[in-house]
Parts: C-alpha cells; structure tokens; sequence
C-alpha cells in the first residue's frame, strides 16, 4: 500500500489530463489525496479519472479553460464547495501553438492564445488560490515551467518562473516553499 503522506489534504491539477498533469494527479490520489482534475481535454479528463477510480484513490473532474477568468474561479469555488479548503494547487496547463520557422510568419491569434493559456492562465489560477490559501494560513502551489516548444512558449518559461518567484516572496511567511516542477521532479519522472 502506498504511503498516505497527502491523507486529508486537497490538490487541485490544471492541465491534468495528460502528461505530467496526469502523473501529478495519479501520486497525489495514491498518496491520500482528494484531487480535483481540471483540462479543457475533457476526453483526457476522464480517461484520468478512470484510472484514480481503478486505483481506488478519490478525484472529480472539473472542465476548463484557465485563460478565462470566469472557469477559473468557478473551478476554485467548486474544489471549495466538494471538500471545504485548498492545500495543494499545481498550475500545470500550458499549450505550444502552432509551429512557425520564425517571429514575422507566427500568427498573432496564435500567439494570443498560448500568451492567454501559458502567462494569464497561471496569473488567473494564483489570483483565486491565493486568498483562499492565506485564509487557511498558508499552503502550496507550483507551476510548471514551459520544457520546450516554439516562440510564444519558449517566451513564456522565464516568465512563469519569475511569476511563481515574485509570488512566493510576497509573503513568505505564509508559504512552505511556491516551486515549479520539471523533468526532475517526481511528478515529471512518473
């Protein structure tokens, strides 16, 4: 049996449909947790549900777009209303767009899009976990920083890195360590 270390405790998992979101989601289940699933995959969502479900472990699907300020605070509202606090929040959706050979031919929708998603959609995920997260005393959020792609996604890695930095120092003393998870991680290597 897997140790319980998150027996208790609520994750909430954006872009956990595939991926390292999906792998996050499955350790956090295995280890206790209650998680909430959020993607815009809703396919992959509940492909992800199904196998917390088999395992036995605890999880509910929530389906939405983080780069839009409404889902995102219905989703935390609704992660609130099942289970009555937030401990965990793993900001981990994120798209590419579409591949250009270079800046001038990348299509301005495009880029609107993985700017929206990548960069306001962790900006949107903090400004709703937040308060909830100092009313409880202090919890803990990552993000995933962006491993690889193309232009708008590229640009955006150094950014969710200082985004998730800044964040963490505004008031330190509420935060067991904001950190950002990448290849290394155990959710990553999963």
């Amino acid at each position: 049996m897997a140790e319980q270390r998150f027996s208790g405790k609520v994750a909430l998992v954006m872009g956990g449909a595939s991926g390292i979101g999906r792998a996050c989601v499955q350790l956090f289940a295995k280890g206790g947790a209650s998680v909430v699933v959020s993607d815009v995959a809703l396919e992959g969502g509940q492909e992800t549900m199904r196998l917390i479900e088999e395992d036995g472990g605890e999880a509910s699907f929530v389906e939405a777009d983080v780069s839009k300020a409404a889902q995102v605070e219905a989703l935390v509202g609704r992660a609130l209303k099942a289970y009555g606090h937030l401990d965990f929040a793993f900001n981990n959706a994120g798209i590419e767009g579409r591949m250009a050979t270079n800046t001038a031919d990348y299509p301005e929708e495009d880029w609107d899009r993985v700017i929206g998603v990548n960069l306001k959609g962790v900006w949107l995920c903090m400004k709703h976990e937040i308060p909830q997260m100092l009313r409880q005393g202090g919890a803990r959020s990552s993000t995933t920083p962006l491993l690889r792609g193309w232009w708008a996604y590229k640009a955006l890695r150094r950014t969710r890195r200082a985004s998730t930095a800044s964040w963490g120092s505004q008031r330190p003393q509420h935060w067991s360590m904001p950190n950002q998870a990448s290849e290394s991680t155990p959710c990553a290597r999963a």
